[in-house]
């Protein structure tokens, strides 16, 4: 029953009603999010591995859009030197036994009546030079293609394959890619394992592919920021290794960290900016963060390039 009283307060509730049905109408609903925060992994993965079998020689190997780097390490002649003499000549041949690869493939997708190019599959692996050519093999699977694995050899591409798998893949979005590899890096008057980062950055009208490459070292002062390099496409990297003589042990072994490189491989040397230093260094991204990189490394290497 409404009483006298109630009537008094009626328009009172009322009014209150009406301005907060239109403080709700009126309050700014919360942005959409950008239809590109949901295209960036930011999930660190493994890279894929090379299929073993696969022939590596100077172009992109079957199955795969892009060479990125083959490296083919040696020691370099003028540090042979410090090799104990008695292991020098099977040290200096076993230290080219084995090559790393580095592939991409980027495929179009067509929607409609546009075609875009997208990064697929980021993957690595090792092989040796079997009948003249280099294929990729593992431990498991060397003798299906042709290679008797002793126990030097045998140690060491499992050894080399305990190393490659601390890469990681930071970042992969359709037209982007950030991967860290592990390397031994001379430092100072020894050598020490940092990383070697990545950026692929795929051109989504024409599929080209670029690829910037600067050291990262989280741990120490073991690599500059500013330095990068623009990687030639199909890049064959003679990694020239410096060996450190007190990772040889009385028999002349070597250590994991004997044999170090102390440059960066072939390319266009570019300065990084300090303005990127915080993303370039960054370990765990937000997809905003990943866009924030790419957009920035692109507007970064058409500076370079003019």
């Amino acid at each position: 029953m409404v009483t006298k009283r109630m009537l008094r307060w009626l328009p009172g509730v009322m009014t209150l009603a009406l301005l907060g049905g239109a403080s709700w109408y009126l309050w700014p609903s919360a942005a959409p999010a950008p239809q590109w925060v949901t295209e960036y992994d930011v999930t660190s993965k493994p890279p894929e591995t090379i299929p073993p079998g696969t022939v590596v020689g100077t172009t992109p190997p079957e199955g795969w859009s892009h060479l990125v780097i083959k490296s083919l390490p040696r020691v370099r002649p003028t540090e042979e030197s410090k090799i104990p003499r008695l292991a020098r000549s099977q040290t200096v041949r076993m230290t080219s036994w084995l090559f790393t690869a580095f592939a991409a493939d980027v495929r179009p997708e067509t929607r409609g009546a546009e075609t875009r190019y997208q990064l697929r599959a980021i993957a690595l692996g090792l092989g040796t030079a079997v009948g003249g050519r280099d294929v990729i093999i593992t431990p498991e699977t060397a003798a299906n293609h042709g290679v008797q694995l002793d126990w030097i050899t045998r140690q060491i591409i499992t050894k080399g394959y305990q190393i490659q798998s601390l890469a990681v893949i930071v970042v992969q979005g359709p037209t982007f890619g950030l991967i860290d590899t592990p390397v031994w890096f001379r430092c100072g008057d020894a050598n020490k394992l940092i990383r070697y980062r990545y950026a692929l950055l795929v051109d989504s009208a024409t599929g080209r592919l670029d690829v910037l490459l600067w050291p990262l070292d989280l741990t120490g002062n073991c690599s500059d920021p500013t330095r990068a390099v623009l990687v030639k496409p199909n890049e064959i990297d003679v990694a020239e290794l410096v060996p450190d003589p007190k990772g040889f042990d009385v028999l002349g072994i070597a250590s994991d960290s004997t044999f170090g490189v102390d440059r960066l491989p072939n390319g266009l040397r570019l300065t990084v900016p300090p303005e990127l230093h915080d993303l370039t260094t960054k370990t765990r991204f937000t997809p905003e963060e990943a866009h924030a990189l790419e957009t920035k490394l692109r507007e970064f290497l058409a500076r370079s390039r003019k």
